[in-house]
């Protein structure tokens, strides 16, 4: 049994890390650190070719946080345009200063879609000595998806997410109590705070919900640390 320490934050997708901020993020001496989908989103775009016209300005200020932690980060979503043009909704992958990769949003529910080229990087990525999988936003709800991390032997399921619906606190962590049963995963999901979004960060396990932000804290920025139990052997 190993075990990996994974720091997530709870965030406002508008408002900008401080540097007090980083440096309690350094602080938490973290194997992985997780930002939300739609983070960092600090100008205004009416639409997606708009926001990718700031990609570079999000990728370097998700990249100020490595200047001070030495983890893997999994730095939000962002729109960016691709080599060929495509406009994709992506992850980028941060470790010791460097974009090491990114993760590209495979699957949208209509209308979020709208604008955007589904991706076609891989879903299972190896870092730190980690074999985990990369949800981001709705693909939590796609089935292939699941089927892939099953049919892999993955264990760990980070979802960079939000929730701007109007399911209930407490049906929403029961679809992901029994979502984690199901497919004999662990996830941990971390979500965006703004006016139309809900922070609703958790960690599910096959056996029931592990953390999750109170109902109380759903307009709140929440850094959180916890030490996740893994059966394969894990490594720096």
């Amino acid at each position: 049994m190993a075990v990996v320490k994974i720091a997530l934050y709870q965030k406002n997708i508008h408002k900008k890390l401080s540097a007090q901020e980083i440096q309690k993020i350094a602080d938490t001496k973290a194997h992985f650190f997780l930002l939300p989908s739609g983070f960092p989103y600090f100008f205004q775009a009416t639409d997606a070719k708009e926001s990718a016209a700031h990609a570079k300005e999000y990728q370097d200020h998700v990249i100020e946080i490595s200047e001070s932690y030495p983890g893997v980060i999994l730095g939000g979503s962002h729109i960016r345009k691709s080599e060929d043009g495509s406009l994709l909704n992506s992850c980028p992958i941060i470790q010791s200063m460097v974009l090491v990769d990114f993760y590209d949003q495979k699957w949208f529910s209509s209308p979020r879609g709208k604008g955007l080229t589904k991706g076609d990087s891989e879903s299972i990525f190896i870092m730190g000595g980690l074999r985990f999988g990369i949800l981001l936003a709705e693909e939590i709800m796609e089935e292939s998806l699941w089927e892939e991390f099953k049919r892999e032997g993955l264990e760990l399921i980070f979802h960079l997410g939000n929730q701007d619906s109007n399911v209930s606190y407490e049906d929403d962590l029961a679809f992901y109590a029994d979502l984690s049963r199901k497919h004999g995963l662990q996830i941990i999901r971390v979500c965006g705070v703004s006016d139309s979004l809900k922070g609703r960060s958790l960690y599910a396990t096959p056996s029931g919900i592990n953390w999750k932000v109170g109902k109380t804290e759903e307009s709140s920025d929440v850094l959180k640390t916890l030490s996740v139990n893994l059966r394969s052997t894990f490594f720096l």
